[in-house]
């Protein structure tokens, strides 16, 4: 589904952190750029037609900010580019680089997208510093507005904002909605004398965003304002965006007539449906039926953006995106008395604003199908996910219903933390050289399971090479990989496989040093950064659980063992037991459960030093030592 079409300009997610203005802002500090001036000034001449007119003056401080030196404008069949200029100063304000509209560079179309948009771009790296770049530039849009530019003064992590306005008149009877998000300023709106409405907004000294790990997106923590008409008129359809309900009803209309099935499919639906006693298996036949003859290409001409193709062009053609591939889906079903709504949804905005309907704020589609006992969710883009599976990207996110009635919003289901699980267990040989032989069976379920499924479509060598990328060993030979994928509504994929090292341990005179756990190479503890801005965000709640069976060579007991630790926090809990068991070996359990959640910045020092406790634990080193000496 498009949301970066239609007129809607820089199409950011929604999202609740509140941000604050100083009116005393060091526009310098931790900025790599300075937009010193940025004017959006629209015209709707008609709920169809709109002049945009743009301006924006940046300096470029360093080397750093080079990236927001270039121009980009995305038009389409709704859009064109009438106007451009743009011209370089230096420090000085000398004048060294005029741009003119004869060299922009246009973007080529994709082989795997069907898409009437197009870029305009111009890529400028300024060759000393610092510089500031003015484009100015104009856009003509017609036959359709389902709504307007988002008003973002900053594009980017590090850049500051001296001053920036946002003008906009609308007809008569149709003043324009708006919702202010991260910038807590006023909003002007008027009614003119023509009758027209005029809603503008100013703002000043907007300072530069740092990037921090474990923070919100940058898209959730820009100030920013939709703008949305309240009634709309898109390519001969007309629609209100008063409420989602109302927004749904105007979706609705457009799935009419699209679900008609040809005979000879209907026959197919019945032949592989003929032995299916429950309705779960006659979904079952469909969704496995969509995966092995379709498959995905983006639609975006005019108003496929957000209307489907017909289920019998699907068909067809065999091919369709998500919003055609949902409609297909929902069309077989129909023809087996199975009910399922068209569900829009956003797989990168968690959260819907309730109370602000706006086409920008879902970017996907996919099917409800509501049974007696239970609701299966499928991801018709993606049939080979196992039937049911909820996965990351819409698990737990808002989701609006389209029926005759309209939209009803809802939330999707989601797993709880424990349950996304990956249990390692392994068995290491260890030799006197230092060299070791380690047998591993891995098992992941859900998001983790969703996590490492791509490997099983892989070359064998790049298998080998996406589970060393996992192993903290110098040397690490993998070999014997099986897998075992279980595609249920609870899915696991089991993993076996050998690693051989010549470094597994590091021999030190009469000593030999053993990791005590080489499976988590990726886990992260970041540095102290100075002073926290933003909260912390978990996006991912899971359990890894590590059993390590360690067998000593002869020659070599125990000299120390890591102690047991065990942590419990706001953050998750995590339990460390490294024991001597029977017949020379060593037993380690490692159990991580991170919860998923946003914490308040000024828990970050208390959520460092969870996560370098663990490192150091998974980093721990077992001393052994030759026997009798």
């Amino acid at each position: 589904m498009k949301i970066n079409k239609l007129f809607t300009g820089f199409l950011l997610q929604a999202a609740f952190f509140s941000g604050s203005l100083h009116a005393q802002t060091d526009l310098h500090a931790n900025a790599y750029s300075i937009v010193q001036d940025a004017v959006t000034d629209i015209v709707c001449s008609s709920p169809t037609d709109a002049i945009q007119k743009e301006k924006r003056v940046i300096e470029i401080l360093n080397e750093k900010g080079k990236e927001d030196a270039s121009f980009i404008c995305m038009c389409d069949r709704f859009s064109s580019l009438k106007k451009f200029s743009g011209e370089v100063r230096d420090a000085s304000g000398n004048i060294i680089r005029k741009i003119k509209k004869s060299e922009l560079r246009i973007t080529e179309y994709s082989a795997e997208l069907v898409s009437d948009d197009y870029y305009y771009f111009f890529e400028y790296t300024p060759s000393r510093y610092p510089v500031t770049i003015t484009y100015e530039w104009e856009i003509k849009n017609s036959d359709g507005l389902i709504g307007y530019p988002s008003f973002v003064p900053q594009k980017n992590y590090n850049q500051s904002v001296a001053q920036a306005s946002y003008r906009i008149v609308t007809p008569a009877g149709n003043p324009c909605r708006y919702r202010t998000i991260n910038m807590p300023i006023e909003v002007s709106q008027q009614q003119a004398a023509d009758g027209n409405w005029l809603t503008e907004v100013k703002v000043q000294a907007l300072p530069a965003l740092k990037k921090e790990p474990y923070s919100p997106s940058l898209s959730e923590l820009l100030p920013r304002i939709y703008f949305t008409p309240r009634d709309f008129s898109f390519e001969g359809t007309q629609g209100s965006m008063e409420s989602w309900q109302t927004y749904g009803k105007w979706q609705y209309q457009l799935l009419t007539g699209r679900d008609q099935l040809p005979p000879a499919l209907k026959e197919e639906l019945l032949k592989r449906t003929a032995n299916c006693n429950t309705a779960y298996e006659k979904i079952a036949a469909v969704y496995q039926y969509l995966a092995s003859t379709t498959r995905y290409v983006s639609i975006q001409l005019g108003i496929g953006g957000l209307q489907p193709i017909a289920a019998a062009d699907v068909h067809r053609t065999g091919f369709g995106d998500c919003k055609g591939l949902s409609n297909y889906t929902r069309a077989m079903l129909a023809e087996l008395g199975i009910p399922s709504v068209y569900t829009v949804i956003s797989t990168t905005n968690k959260r819907l604003l309730a109370d602000f309907a706006s086409a920008n704020q879902n970017n996907h589609v996919i099917l409800q199908v509501p049974l007696p006992n239970d609701t299966l969710w499928l991801e018709c883009t993606n049939p080979n996910l196992p039937l049911g599976y909820v996965h990351h990207s819409i698990a737990g996110h808002d989701a609006l219903l389209i029926g005759p009635n309209g939209g009803v919003l809802c939330q999707l289901p989601t797993y709880p933390d424990s349950l996304n699980t990956q249990i390692s267990n392994a068995s290491v040989s260890l030799q006197a050289d230092g060299s070791a032989k380690v047998e591993v069976k891995q098992a992941s379920r859900l998001f983790q399971y969703e996590d490492q499924a791509g490997i099983t479509g892989l070359e064998p060598a790049r298998q080998k090479d996406w589970l060393r990328s996992d192993i903290n060993l110098v040397q690490a030979q993998i070999d014997a990989i099986r897998f075992n994928e279980i595609k249920q509504k609870e899915p696991q994929l089991d993993i076996s496989y050998t690693i051989e090292s010549g470094q597994y341990g590091n021999k030190t005179g009469k000593r030999l040093f053993a990791p005590a756990n080489i499976f988590h190479r990726g886990f992260y503890s970041p540095d102290e950064q100075g002073e926290r801005t933003q909260c912390i965000r978990l996006n991912y709640g899971y359990l890894d659980v590590d059993s390590i069976s360690i067998h000593l060579p002869e020659e070599y007991e125990i000299e120390s063992l890591p102690k047991t630790t065990n942590l419990n926090s706001k953050f998750g809990k995590f339990h460390s037991s490294i024991t001597p068991g029977e017949g020379g070996n060593i037993l380690i359990v490692h159990r991580l459960l991170v919860y998923q959640g946003n914490y308040p910045k000024e828990d970050y020092t208390d959520f460092l030093d969870f996560r370098k406790k663990i490192a150091a634990q998974y980093g721990a080193k077992i001393i052994l030592k030759k026997s009798g000496e």
